[in-house]
């Protein structure tokens, strides 16, 4: 964790125990950190995020942030000196992206999935198949949001609003 809220050169090997001896730090624990430093009543959202090692004794021992932090980042280098090869068969990362994206897209609920969605796509079948949930997804939320529909409930609407046709009539 980089934050000018913690304190220069510290090093946490992790969560020492807690909520549970076995908690580690991972992704979830962003949102268990979240509930915790907000003292949030509702439930975890899973067993894993109640399970996760949370960053409050870490990110809450300053009161002030450190002004000794770079203001600008140096310019990445470049790590790859070819073009992707958009004919490669997806990783099993990309794979994972896929299925998130699916869905977004309401795929998921199909008896085919996700036997069809990733494993044989190439990376550029697989961006466009993400690029088409995503932008399907949206336009379902402004329609619904145009229709009247509460903006926290867009999240919770049914695949099948994501999966109409795009084509005007």
């Amino acid at each position: 964790m980089v934050s000018p809220w913690i304190d220069k050169s510290t090093v946490v090997h992790g969560p020492n125990g807690k909520p549970f001896p076995t908690s580690e730090y991972e992704h979830s624990s962003i949102p268990a950190t979240v509930k915790k430093i907000f003292n949030m009543s509702s439930p975890f959202l899973t067993k894993r995020d109640e399970w996760a090692g949370t960053f409050e004794g870490i990110v809450l021992t300053r009161t002030e942030p450190r002004t000794d932090c770079p203001e600008t980042l140096p310019t990445p280098v470049k790590i790859r000196q070819t073009d992707a090869n958009e004919n490669a068969k997806l990783s099993e990362f990309q794979q994972e992206m896929l299925q998130l994206a699916a869905v977004l897209k309401g795929d998921h609920i199909l008896s085919s999935f996700p036997a069809t969605i990733g494993k044989e796509m190439t990376v550029k079948q697989g961006k466009e198949y993400m690029e088409d949930a995503v932008k399907r997804f949206l336009e379902a939320g402004l329609l619904a949001k145009k229709m009247g529909v509460d903006g926290e409930q867009v999240v919770q609407m049914k695949p099948s609003l994501t999966t109409r046709s795009t084509k005007n009539p």
